[in-house]
């Protein structure tokens, strides 16, 4: 009796060690990326939104940073942005590229925007007045085999007040490689109290890291004078009625990695001044494969 008891014991005990070992196994086996993540050629990224805003002619504006990143084994070659939804939605629409063989263009289509040696680009662009609320999507197309089509979508949302403060969309960007060049949007916000009042951008530290004329250009809601705002390390923007303005700045060349101070200040009482950065990252592929 006793010889058995011991016997089924240690089966038990065995069975136990079986289980356990098999669950540390499957615990240590690694995980398979889903195919999307690991193949794709390219990936088209823009901001998820932008509240429309301008005051007199130029309400009901917005903008985006669009950037394809692409394996870098496309290095170079070229890809057309398409935005037709956002042309429809917003009468009109203004790409602000800097790193293509079009410097400018108007219309829902930008062809020729070369990639760089990492197989990055960014484009800006600027849309309305007037725009109607929703979404739009977004496409690059890759102009060589494998001639392949991405997506993304861009959201206009209707104006309204918005949390103080001055923002960065983005906050970062990896230089091209191919001009060490950057662009963001700096979206200024004040209480809507101080609707229709001038707000200066102040971006001395972004103007100095990029080192080649003309430094800094900025852009601004398309209106009767056109978007182009000039060039200079700071800029005077209009607030709306709901104490929005933003501007386009592209940062023209040579621009050298680091984090730059960015300052939005009132021209007039109580001149309050709001705060943020901006990072230029080194070249590299964001596009895994």
């Amino acid at each position: 009796m006793e010889r058995r008891n011991l016997l089924v014991g240690l089966t038990v005990l065995l069975i136990g060690v079986f289980a356990l070992s098999g669950t540390a196994l499957a615990h240590k086996a690694p995980k398979k990326k889903p195919a999307s993540e690991s193949s794709a050629t390219c990936t088209v990224v823009s901001l998820p939104s932008f509240v429309d805003q301008g005051e007199f002619s130029a309400a009901g504006s917005v903008a985006d940073i669009i950037e394809v990143h692409c394996q870098s084994v496309y290095a170079e070659q070229y890809v057309k942005l398409s935005a037709t939804e956002l042309y429809d939605r917003c009468h009109d629409l203004s790409w602000a590229p800097d790193n293509t063989e079009e410097q400018g263009s108007d219309g829902p289509t930008l062809n020729h925007v070369q990639l760089d040696d990492a197989g990055n680009a960014t484009v800006g662009l600027i849309a309305g007045p007037s725009c109607a609320s929703g979404e739009s999507l977004i496409s690059a197309h890759l102009e060589e085999a494998p001639y392949e089509t991405f997506t993304t979508s861009f959201t206009v949302l209707p104006p309204h007040a918005t949390t103080p403060g001055v923002t960065t969309l983005p906050s970062s960007q990896v230089e091209d490689d191919l001009t060490s060049s950057v662009a963001t949007i700096v979206e200024v916000e004040f209480p809507s109290v101080y609707a229709e009042q001038y707000v200066n951008i102040n971006a001395e530290q972004l103007y100095a890291r990029c080192q080649n004329p003309d430094h800094l250009t900025w852009d601004g809601p398309l209106g009767e004078e056109g978007y182009y705002l000039g060039d200079g390390e700071t800029q005077d923007v209009q607030l709306d009625n709901s104490g929005n303005a933003f501007a386009l700045v592209f940062g023209y060349s040579s621009c050298a990695s680091g984090s730059s101070l960015i300052e939005a200040s009132l021209l007039k009482a109580p001149y309050t001044t709001y705060t943020t950065e901006f990072t230029v990252k080194s070249p590299e592929n964001l596009q895994a494969g």
